[in-house]
């Protein structure tokens, strides 16, 4: 799902599911699985999942690893989306119901969030930074036997 805020500030939310195969319960191995899908390689810059396999959101794929994830309370991480997403305008209603319904329900309802820590600029790709903000959050809900990644950028 992609949530584009059509308000001036060129910032948007993209939601990717994955349900893994691997019936691993423990986070690192997870994550590995995730890294490795062939959808994972996405700029998000404006391709589809999967036509960049070398690329990651800003950073050279091969510079990610389960090691660059961190644990997140729900709560905290709806906070820090909350203020980048109005940070320089109100959210237009039918935005703002998306980011409740989409984003910050997701969150509360998943086992596990982890947020891809900043890799700074020796992890870019050769264009990467382009974004303004790249924040990027796994969630992980054992329930549903699904992972959901959601990058929060603007451009």
């Amino acid at each position: 799902m992609f949530i584009n805020f059509k308000n001036g500030t060129f910032q948007w939310v993209d939601i990717q599911r994955f349900r893994p195969t691997d019936k691993a319960e423990d986070d690192a191995t997870l994550l590995a699985a995730l890294i490795g899908h062939p959808l994972f390689g996405d700029d998000h810059a404006g391709g589809d999942p999967g036509d960049n396999p070398e690329r990651h959101g800003p950073y050279w794929r091969e510079q990610i690893t389960p090691a660059c994830y961190e644990p997140i309370d729900a709560t905290q991480a709806e906070q820090h989306l909350r203020r980048w997403a109005e940070q320089h305008a109100p959210l237009p209603k039918g935005r703002l119901a998306d980011m409740e319904q989409q984003v910050y329900r997701a969150l509360h309802n998943a086992q596990r969030t982890l947020s891809l820590r900043d890799l700074g600029p020796d992890a870019f790709h050769d264009w990467g930074g382009v974004h303004g903000e790249f924040h990027e959050l796994v969630l992980i809900d054992c329930r549903n036997k699904t992972l959901s990644v959601i990058v929060a950028a603007d451009d």
